[in-house]
């Protein structure tokens, strides 16, 4: 549905077409995702036990028609702009058979999914056609199959939120089949910085550690070539200048192997980052059930407890600049622990 020209009901500002919007399960009425989360409940949940409906106001209804034409994402029924050639909530691709007509339905170019086209009946929505979004959403597969400790597809689908397209296939496999093993670019590069943008904090945390460590004497000669130039000059500088300076060579081979070792923590992360995430998705959903929550009854609660979010990314690289700024003034302040790399 387009809610372009409504207003959220906990900020009061007028919906556009870049805002990112999620609908209570309850009532209907939409909200920003930030509001929603910042609230943790819909603005009207006091009248659900009256039977409230959210209504579009008058405001809205002509907004569609007089503002600027809009294509809902088939996926996540986001509206974008009708130049938009992907969705800029989802990313899935736009076909320019999708148009949004004057009813409010969407009308798409899909023949197998149109009329008697869809088997079964499978995916049907409340007015017997069938739902286009959810049979893109679950990639054909069946929405309430139980994809481990409980959680249905549906659930996990909701949880991942960005990219779901993507890992759905992935996630189906390691159940069917147990495997563990897959490949994330991602993880690859920036493992924690990925797992970070994933809310996986512990796995974020414990790459970002063994990231410092394993650059910790890359980081001695980089702070003794500092010490030479004069930018430390507080008590212990020339002691590690002078430590360094006579075990350049063992520093320069320990810092080959230790990136060795940390390229090879980035291999493993690449191949078993998807099933780490696999599985926080399933514990994630876990404990929200054991909170009563659960994608059926409050699916706003969990998308935004799962999906991504970039800012993590943001607070992971403070962390390491706090961290690399510790250890250089711990080495400052105890010259001694150098011994623990050169003896």
């Amino acid at each position: 549905m387009n809610y372009i020209g409504e207003k959220c009901p906990v900020c009061h500002k007028v919906f556009t077409g870049d805002d990112d919007i999620v609908v209570c399960p309850e009532c209907g009425s939409p909200h920003h995702r930030e509001c929603f989360k910042l609230e943790n409940k819909c603005a009207y949940e006091d009248r659900h036990s009256t039977g409230y409906k959210w209504q579009r106001t008058s405001a809205g209804e002509n907004s569609g028609s007089s503002g600027e034409s809009t294509v809902n994402c088939p996926v996540c029924h986001f509206p974008n702009k009708s130049a938009d050639d992907v969705c800029v909530r989802c990313g899935f691709k736009l076909q320019p058979e999708a148009r949004e007509n004057s009813q409010g339905h969407q009308e798409y170019g899909y023949g197998q999914f149109q009329g008697q086209g869809a088997p079964h009946g499978m995916f049907r929505g409340a007015d017997g056609n069938p739902d286009l979004g959810s049979i893109l959403s679950y990639m054909g597969f069946d929405p309430n199959e139980d994809m481990g400790d409980g959680s249905t597809l549906k659930d996990v689908s909701s949880f991942v939120g960005p990219n779901t397209l993507y890992y759905i296939p992935i996630f189906k496999r390691m159940k069917d089949f147990g495997t563990k093993i897959s490949f994330n670019l991602s993880c690859l590069i920036f493992p924690n910085l990925y797992f970070a943008n994933r809310k996986m904090w512990f796995w974020a945390i414990l790459a970002t550690i063994l990231e410092i460590i394993c650059s910790l004497p890359t980081m001695l000669v980089y702070m003794a070539g500092m010490i030479s130039d004069g930018v430390f000059s507080m008590a212990g500088a020339e002691a590690i200048s002078s430590f360094v300076s006579s075990h350049k060579n063992d520093l320069i081979f320990f810092s080959e192997i230790f990136n060795i070792a940390f390229w090879a923590v980035k291999i493993i992360c690449c191949i078993f980052g998807n099933w780490l995430y696999y599985r926080f998705s399933l514990s994630s959903l876990k404990k929200l059930r054991i909170r009563g929550i659960d994608g059926t009854s409050h699916p706003a609660v969990v998308m935004v407890a799962g999906g991504s979010k970039p800012l993590n990314m943001i607070l992971v690289l403070l962390l390491m600049g706090v961290l690399g700024s510790a250890a250089v003034a711990g080495f400052i302040a105890y010259p001694q622990l150098l011994h623990i790399f050169i003896r």
